[in-house]
């Protein structure tokens, strides 16, 4: 049977029971340690506020150990890893289901005018990210995926097949024509959030974290491991995560981090080992359904290390 859930929360009620801050006054000693467990550098002589904002992307959802679980934010996330690494004083308020709205109300007041750097991974929950998997995923079971019938479906919470005539046809048929309109809202609420930001903090470096790898460029690889349609593959790598990073590459006044490169031939239908994204189960280390893993997270901030 497959075991699935989509990770989405509520936004967070009391900020500060949210925010776990890094010192810098840690010894060098135990940032060098924190880093060789995850095959990182050593701290570096970078200091500053960092201020993580996300969802769970960013947020490092089902990876131990947990520090807030009401957000799932772990602390083995890319945010954790990075500042560890370059000595950065870190106040992660990252958190599993945030929308730009929630990041703007339960976030954005932990950037202060002394914030150094701001990574921001958020859009995915705005443009109906959960449901799109999950229509996915049942399309997939109904029609020629790899699922196994009406016990996928009550895996993925739907219970029976009524209702998802539709979806015969794949979740590229229900979604594909309301997808530019749901991309431009979402990328003028980011636009609105990152001016928020660059007035709390004038002289912070703004980075925008983008979305990886999920689904193969070869849709084949998927038959047997991820029930999913193969033109629904196709079409969301390419429309809807595709879609996703090329909004967040578009805003003016930030940088943008890549991890889809990076992320490349590590997507959830790859063989179990080479898998640094889950699918419908966690198969490799930890996480949540169709989220990254630690070794995603490990190697997303191994990059960042050696990019910011």
């Amino acid at each position: 049977m497959i075991s699935y859930r989509l990770w989405r929360f509520a936004p967070a009620l009391d900020e500060d029971t949210h925010i776990v801050k890094l010192k810098h006054c840690l010894s060098i000693i135990a940032i060098a340690a924190a880093a060789t467990l995850v095959g990182l550098p050593a701290a570096s002589a970078d200091s500053g506020k960092y201020v993580a904002l996300g969802d769970s992307y960013a947020a490092g959802v089902g990876i131990s150990n947990i520090l807030d679980k009401t957000c799932s934010r772990s602390d083995r996330n890319y945010a954790h890893l990075f500042a560890a690494a370059r000595g950065y004083s870190l106040t992660d308020v990252t958190c599993g289901g945030a929308t730009t709205d929630t990041v703007t109300s339960g976030q954005l007041s932990a950037v202060t005018a002394d914030t150094a750097l701001v990574t921001l991974g958020v859009g995915g929950n705005d443009i109906g990210f959960g449901a799109i998997v999950k229509d996915c995923v049942t399309a997939g079971t109904l029609g020629t995926g790899s699922g196994t019938g009406s016990a996928a479906l009550q895996a993925l919470g739907t219970g029976s097949t009524s209702g998802s005539a539709e979806l015969l046809l794949g979740c590229k048929n229900k979604y594909d024509a309301d997808m530019p309109n749901r991309f431009s809202q979402v990328s003028a609420k980011v636009a609105k959030l990152v001016s928020d930001i660059r007035t709390r903090a004038p002289h912070a470096r703004i980075v925008l974290v983008g979305y990886p790898h999920i689904l193969p460029d070869n849709a084949a690889l998927c038959a047997g491991r991820q029930p999913v349609l193969p033109g629904d593959v196709d079409w969301a790598r390419d429309t809807v995560v595709g879609g996703l990073n090329t909004m967040l590459k578009s805003q003016s006044g930030t940088e943008y981090f890549s991890t889809y490169e990076l992320s490349n031939g590590h997507d959830a239908c790859e063989a179990i080992p080479d898998r640094w994204v889950n699918g419908t189960s966690v198969d490799n280390g930890e996480g949540a359904q169709f989220h990254p893993n630690q070794y995603s997270h490990a190697a997303t901030a191994k990059q960042m290390i050696a990019t910011l």
